[in-house]
């Protein structure tokens, strides 16, 4: 198999089972397979031969992409907040749509900063994952004492390598909802919470199924978790303590009634696409 051989095998094959962007994909998964940096240079190899693992390699991969394996899994990374981040199925994938709360994050800790320059910020994320929210506030903001919670040791496990990888620090806690942060005060409290209902769940893209059930299962209503956070957030809070959340696209008004029936102002962020993602309490 010539490289555009495999091209248009990986094209033909993925639209045959209804992936979008198959070309794309399938470029993608060849580019990973030869080693090279860029999916634009298999066009400088056209006639390039594959070898006989390559070749094989590169038909496991998209056959695993044809059955809506997601292809960050395939690729084993994904980007978030220009940082490269190594996942897999242990790990929920970091979308686009969460790099809200981390600048929204910056925003604030940035404004605080010019108020109190000798100040620690204490932030925890919960639901950490592959620490993708950890690790960027950690990153781009050293100064803060960052500590990561999950209840999957398979997740933190991936986290530590990403910590590891990206050179920061940050502490990984194991445990549940709470727990493994409780007796301390928090400046921040970030978290990605598990949100979807049980109906939209059933009703979500193949892709999903291939991730971690309990990253995206909030309930019945999907508000689970963030009544259980109303619940028994404010004994982990500093006096001046702020939560950033991520919320469903129509979830702004449930959650931020939740959290102002137990005194919090709430005040809602929206994403890129004009769609409420953030709510910050306080």
């Amino acid at each position: 198999m010539k490289v555009l051989e495999g091209m248009r095998w990986g094209e033909a094959m993925l639209l045959d089972k209804g992936i979008a962007n198959a070309r794309f994909d399938a470029d993608l998964i060849l580019a990973e397979v030869l080693g090279l940096p860029r999916r634009d240079r298999l066009y400088l190899e056209l006639e390039r031969n594959l070898s006989k693992q390559e070749e094989i390699d590169y038909r496991l991969s998209v056959t695993r992409r044809a059955g809506h394996e997601p292809l960050q899994y395939i690729l084993k990374r994904q980007e978030f907040m220009g940082l490269s981040f190594c996942i897999d199925e242990r790990v929920l994938i970091p979308r686009a749509d969460s790099e809200i709360l981390i600048e929204k994050w910056l925003e604030i800790v940035r404004v605080e900063e010019d108020q109190d320059q000798n100040r620690l910020i204490k932030v925890v994320d919960l639901c950490t994952g592959s620490g993708a929210l950890a690790i960027s506030m950690a990153y781009y903001y050293p100064k803060a004492e960052v500590v990561g919670t999950d209840l999957s040791s398979d997740a933190l496990a991936v986290a530590r390598q990403n910590a590891v990888r990206l050179g920061v620090s940050v502490q990984w806690r194991q445990g549940d909802f709470v727990a493994p942060i409780q007796g301390e005060l928090w400046d921040f409290i970030i978290t990605n919470p598990p949100y979807v209902s049980s109906e939209d769940y059933g009703l979500c893209a193949p892709e999903i199924f291939h991730e971690p059930p309990m990253a995206f299962l909030g309930g019945e209503d999907g508000l689970d978790f963030y009544r259980r956070l109303a619940e028994e957030i404010r004994s982990l809070l500093n006096p001046q303590g702020k939560v950033l959340m991520e919320i469903g696209w129509n979830q702004a008004e449930a959650v931020c009634e939740i959290f102002q029936m137990k005194g919090f102002k709430t005040q809602v962020f929206p994403d890129l696409a004009g769609r409420d993602r953030v709510i910050l309490a306080r």
